[in-house]
This record gives structure tokens, sequence and C-alpha cells, in this order.
């Protein structure tokens, strides 16, 4: 978009093409919000007991700092259409939603999802002239905000809170479908109009875009307003922030920070692999690779034998006032050498307990990420580095080794 605006500054004679540019854009209004919607596979909100109401438990909860709001399926139209402003309200989001354009595009065929599922909607700013130019910021956005709702769970439930089976929306009237093949973006092109609706259909990356739907966890607004867990959102939601600014500004768009664009690269890089040990359809096994993967994407600069034992000091480093500390290193060891059985020996019959992994995951994440304001382009092992943590005898000899080969 910016590229033609440039080019009818330019070709207009002006002599300021830059405040040609920035004039055109406030015309446009390109700073007016939208969303894009996004539906969610096994996702669950905590409901009332059959036959009972509760003031304080919602089908919808708003994440307004981290700009992002979930809801449980509506199983109507208007249920979900009601839910879809309440969200975009909620966020912000000024500008109407027609409901004869969501109501064209839910007929149009492929879109059951928009009342069968839950729903993410994520507050942005969006023009497009082509279906897939800005794919990689809403996925960005999306996977950021898939990070959080997973964190937030994992960290709920390493407290003891546990949502029972019937008391998720996830499993009471549930008709979800995996058929998805499109998500929506709103867009606010003209003052004073309804939203421009727009539906994308998942050819670019479309197993990655299915991928991002399964969140197979549960929140609750009952539990969510807890003053610890108002506390832990204060905390987590401008670290992912920032991961999201860095990893746009220096990968989606490729600066010349190569320390930079490595660290934030393995940063969301950690975030997919852990988003993935929630997955619904994701065997005990799987899981567990998944979660092995992240910390060592999360923890490590590169591979060198001794992996757990320098997890396990990392982990150290960053929990080290945590009084679960000790709890948090043996469940991700066993989770490690859990991994190493599966992915040598083909062992997969292990019931190991991965709650306590994941939620030293979260806070680990926060931590490293907490310190990158520290990053410099001069650091050989940024993580270690930022984390200051000394190579032993036996790291410093497989390093050299590794180098001179």
């Amino acid at each position: 978009m910016l590229d033609n605006f440039v080019l009818r500054a330019a070709k207009s004679g002006q002599a300021d093409i830059c405040g040609g540019v920035l004039e055109r854009l406030r015309q446009a209004g390109a700073e007016r919000a939208g969303f894009v919607l996004y539906p969610l596979i096994e996702f669950g909100m905590e409901v009332p007991p059959l036959l009972r109401s509760s003031s304080d438990l919602k089908s919808v909860a708003v994440f307004k700092d981290a700009n992002f709001a979930v809801a449980a399926q509506a199983n109507t139209l208007d249920g979900a259409f009601n839910n879809l402003k309440k969200m975009a309200s909620a966020l912000g989001i000024k500008a109407r939603i027609s409901r004869s354009d969501i109501e064209h595009h839910v007929r149009a065929g492929n879109m059951k999802w928009f009342t069968s599922n839950p729903l993410l909607l994520v507050r942005l700013s969006s023009h497009t002239g082509a279906y897939y130019e800005n794919q990689f910021v809403y996925t960005l956005k999306i996977r950021i905000a898939a990070a959080q709702i997973v964190m937030l769970h994992a960290l709920i439930v390493d407290a003891g809170i546990k949502i029972e089976r019937f008391s998720s929306s996830a499993v009471v009237n549930n008709s979800e479908t995996w058929d998805i093949r499109h998500y929506l973006i709103g867009e606010a092109t003209q003052a004073e109009k309804p939203l421009s609706i727009r539906r994308v259909p998942m050819n670019v990356a479309a197993l990655e875009l299915v991928r991002l739907s399964d969140l197979a966890v549960t929140l609750s607004t009952r539990t969510l307003k807890r003053p610890k867990f108002r506390s832990l959102k204060q905390r987590i939601t401008p670290v992912l922030r920032s991961i999201e600014e860095g990893y746009l500004g220096h990968v989606n768009i490729t600066s010349k920070e190569k320390v930079h664009a490595r660290v934030y690269r393995r940063l969301v890089t950690a975030l997919d692999w852990y988003r993935h040990s929630f997955g619904s359809r994701t065997k005990e096994s799987e899981a567990i690779v998944a979660l092995a993967v992240a910390f060592e994407t999360l923890l490590t600069d590169h591979y060198a034998p001794g992996g757990a034992t320098r997890i396990a000091r990392r982990i150290g480093i960053c929990l080290k006032t945590d009084p679960k500390l000790d709890e948090y290193q043996v469940s991700v060891i066993a989770v490690y050498h859990a991994r190493s059985e599966i992915v040598h020996s083909g062992d997969g019959g292990h019931e190991t307990e991965i709650s306590s992994a994941q939620a030293a995951f979260a806070k680990c994440f926060v931590e490293v990420a907490s310190r990158l304001d520290q990053l410099n382009r001069s650091m050989v092992d940024p993580i270690r580095e930022l984390l200051g943590d000394a190579l032993t005898e036996e790291e410093k000899k497989a390093k050299e080794a590794a180098l001179k080969a």
C-alpha cells in the first residue's frame, strides 16, 4: 500500500513527497482500527453449571492492553454476531460492523466456524490491496495472542485452579468444525462507513494457519479477575508486545542487526513449539517433544552436549527467586529425558506430567524477554550472555571443537 502512495505523490510533481504521502495516509484513515477474526478449535470458557447463572462467568474475555479478545462458540448467527460486536467495542474499534456483510460471507459457504467455533478477535489497523500482502502481520499477531492465552492457562493450572470438564464450553453444547478455510478481516477504509469485511482464503501457509486455530485450553473470566492473574497479564502483555515489535522489525522486515534477528526468530519459534504442546490432537509423546524443543530454543544458542544440565542451570537463573524452582527444574528435566527416549528409541509410553514444565516455560520466557533491552550486535551467544551464564569447561571444549570443525 505504501508503494502506491509514494508513487502517486512522486507522479504529482510536488516537492514534499514525504509530506504528501503522510497527508494521503491521513485522508485514508490509515490509523482507524479494524480487526482480524480467527476461529479456534477446542478452546473453552468456563461456564456456570447447568441451570445456574453466574455474574462473574462470561462467554467473552477481553485483553484490552494486548489488543485481543476471545469468545466461546455461540451456535447461532445472532449470538456470534453479538459476540463479535461486543469484542470489537471493548477493544475500541469504533467503525460499525454490518450484519448483512457478515451474513453474506457466512452464507457463501465454508463459514460454519463463525457460529459453531470459539472466536479470536485481534485489533489492528489494516489496509490491503491483495489477499495475502499483510498475512505475515496477521499471523504474527495471532501467534502472539495465542501465546498469551496458553501461558495464562498454564500458570492458572500451576496455581492449582482447574476447571472441571463439564464446566468448559469446549465440551458443553459444542458442535465446532475443523473445516476451516477462511478468516475474516475488517478494515476501516472509509470514514463514517461500516468496516469493509473481507474473507481471506487460507491458501498461503494453510497448514500453519489451521494449526494456529488449535488451542485446547480453557480460561475463566472469574479467575482472570483475581489480583494475582491480573498482575500476571500486566507483566506478560508488554513482554509479548516487545517480541512482536522486535520480530516484525528484525525478521519480517529484515534489519541488518543479525544478532537481534536471530534472537527474535528463536523466541517466536519457541512460542510456536510451546503452543503445539497444548494441541487438542497432539499425542502425549508429541507434546513432550514440542515442549522440550521449546525450552531448547528459548534457553540455548546452539546445540552442544549436556543440554539437560545447561537448561536446568538456566532455569535456575531465570527463576532463582521462585519458591517452586526445584519443582520446575525436576519437571523440565523429566520432559527433556522423556523427549530423548522418544526421539532416539521411539519409546513413547511414558506418562510424564508436563503442566509444571509448561508453567516454567511461561515464567522463563518472560524473564528472558525482559532482558532484551541489553541485546547488542557484539554478542556471540546472546541467550547465554543475556542470562549471565558462564560456560562450563566441558561446554568450552565442545564449543572450541565445533568452531574447528
